[in-house]
């Protein structure tokens, strides 16, 4: 379980890490510094939008699952780890599909604040 709370943990981390930039462009705005925002908002739809893609496909979810269930598995292979690993993975990816499904709805909101931010600085 520690393997899911870490892969979830780094990805939470850089969700917050946008997030906080968003929040230091909107305190730009309101005070009037309108360069500082444009330098703070200088590439950051592109990072939201690489960060979105990268996040697809939840593969580190999926290995840390099969690997929790071969090392769990008991018997032979046929009869015991290789059906553990094969559940896992499966396990795996659930779970990281649900923890993907909501740093993507993170992300768009996100994305939508940017284009936002965008428009009221005239960048294009």
């Amino acid at each position: 379980m520690a393997n899911f709370i870490d892969l979830s943990a780094t990805q939470d981390q850089r969700v917050d890490y946008f997030t906080a930039r968003l929040y230091r462009i909107e305190v730009h705005i309101r005070r009037g510094e309108e360069r500082a925002a444009r330098a703070q908002l200088d590439g950051l739809l592109e990072e939201l939008v690489t960060f979105k893609r990268d996040i697809a496909f939840p593969g580190e979810y999926v290995i840390a699952g099969a690997n929790v269930g071969l090392l769990s598995g008991r018997g032979s292979w046929a009869r015991g780890r290789l059906p553990a690993a094969v559940m896992g993975a499966a396990l795996g990816w659930l779970f990281g599909q649900s923890s993907r499904a909501r740093q993507h709805l993170f992300i768009d909101e996100l994305l939508v604040e940017t284009r936002r931010f965008e428009r009221a600085l005239g960048v294009s």
